[in-house]
């Protein structure tokens, strides 16, 4: 073989050495953009139909890295890892308040423990979405319907050390859940289940299951 074949197939065996390394590696592909100083966004596809309907958890989860083990309930499936989203957050100086323990799940239905009454903490996260035909970004709360009314108060979670203990890939929850990264101050997983809400996609706000659409999250900078 002459040179220059035998430096294409090195390059080669490298890029095939490195290509398995990323599959193997549980990453999703880089369809995020970091913009300085206070704003990331990401691609996601819509899946109202199971976020309303599904058979497990509907109308919790609002954006589930497609390949988490939440995916199949989200409201959005995102094309990046929820710990994508939460390194980029960071990175722009974002605090995450961490104050969720495994618990807040686990005890949900014990009256003696405290901790599913635990609201979310961190910094506070707008939620934005960029849909096809709308010249304008859309919050997401006007994507959905709250029975309960109180709405939505996004603050980053983080909740970092709870990943591999659930992979559920869960990057936006609607309620203050231990394995999500922004999760949402004004309902608790006590109230998750006692069904005081449940969320369900708003009617003629989203396009059609399937369709790419842009999740923007902006972090509120006090003045």
């Amino acid at each position: 073989m002459h040179a220059a074949g035998r430096i294409a197939a090195v390059i080669t065996l490298l890029l095939g050495t490195e290509a398995c390394r990323a599959a193997n590696s549980g990453h999703a592909s880089k369809r995020l953009t970091i913009r300085h100083p206070a704003e990331i966004e990401f691609t996601a596809s819509v899946n109202a139909k199971a976020f309303d309907r599904g058979w497990m958890m509907p109308g919790y989860h609002a954006v589930v890295w497609k390949e988490g083990r939440m995916a199949h309930a989200a409201l959005f499936q995102a094309d990046v890892t929820d710990v994508e989203i939460l390194d980029a957050l960071e990175s722009l100086g974002a605090k995450a308040g961490g104050n969720l323990s495994m618990d807040a799940w686990k005890s949900r239905r014990d009256p003696q423990n405290s901790a599913p009454d635990r609201r979310i903490s961190g910094d506070t996260v707008e939620i934005l979405l960029r849909l096809p035909g709308r010249p304008a970004l859309v919050p997401l709360a006007a994507a959905l319907v709250d029975p309960g009314g109180r709405g939505l108060q996004m603050r980053l979670a983080g909740n970092r050390a709870n990943v591999p203990k659930w992979k559920s890939g869960c990057a936006v929850c609607l309620y203050s859940c231990p394995g999500s990264k922004v999760g949402n101050t004004r309902y608790t997983v006590r109230e998750w289940q006692k069904k005081v809400t449940r969320f369900r996609a708003r009617e003629g706000v989203l396009p059609p299951d399937g369709t790419t659409v842009g999740v923007v999250m902006r972090l509120a900078r006090p003045r």
